[in-house]
């Protein structure tokens, strides 16, 4: 149970930091690489929130990163405290993670796109 609060609060602190640049008055970012959207996707998938870095976007790049490692880490904790766990259930961290990187490389195309274009 500890370690789950500890988990939350440490969201919510990521949150409350990449608040500002997510949910206040929206700019464009500063890229820091111009080039194909695709390349911005694929490194969102692949590492959620590498993309919204490349972009410019480092609050919301560390807050994908810290819900890509959260969201499979607590799933797996209240999964494993279930006595005996369900086999199906297994594949829920799995499912989350890849689910949040779907999202996240949709995220990193769609700003690329519509500012760091070459």
């Amino acid at each position: 149970m500890r370690r789950t609060v500890v988990i939350v609060g440490l969201i919510a602190a990521l949150i409350v930091v990449g608040g500002v640049e997510l949910f206040g008055a929206q700019k464009a970012p500063a890229c820091r690489v111009k080039g194909d959207p695709l390349i911005f996707g694929a490194a969102s998938f692949l590492v959620p929130g590498l993309g919204q870095f490349m972009n410019g976007q480092d609050g919301k790049g560390l807050l994908h990163l810290a819900v890509a490692i959260a969201l499979p880490t607590v799933a797996g904790f209240l999964i494993f405290t279930l006595n005996p766990p369900l086999p199906i259930a297994l594949l829920v961290p799995s499912a989350l993670y890849l689910g949040w990187s779907v999202l996240s490389a949709m995220d990193a195309y769609e700003v690329a796109s519509t500012y760091c274009k070459a």
